[in-house]
């Protein structure tokens, strides 16, 4: 019989299972950022004209990069105003903030 070494240093002899090497890490959601939007207008009659289509979106996601936060920053991080990554359990969402 001889030891073997595992990766979590303990010392292994044959025949046993190593129970350091199969735990595993606990890893949170991250996902890249996108905002649409649709820009319309209203009449006095109330009468809704939409710019191109009433179904056509646009990526504005460049524009309002700067805008961009996370409600919880206890929960998730904005890395680079373009990817969000979230760092414990709970729910949180990205807003687009007001100019001053």
């Amino acid at each position: 019989m001889y030891d073997i070494y595992s990766a979590g240093g303990s010392t292994v002899t044959e025949g046993q299972k190593d129970t350091t090497s199969a735990c595993s890490n606990l890893r949170f959601q991250s996902s890249l950022i996108d905002v649409y939007a649709r820009f319309l207008l209203s009449n006095e009659h109330d009468t809704t004209v939409y710019l191109l289509h009433q179904k056509a979106k646009f990526i504005v996601t460049d524009i309002v990069r700067p805008l961009l936060q996370v409600t919880d920053e206890t929960v998730a991080h904005l890395r680079d105003r373009r990817v969000i990554d979230a760092v414990e359990p709970g729910q949180t969402s990205v807003q687009v903030t007001r100019l001053s």
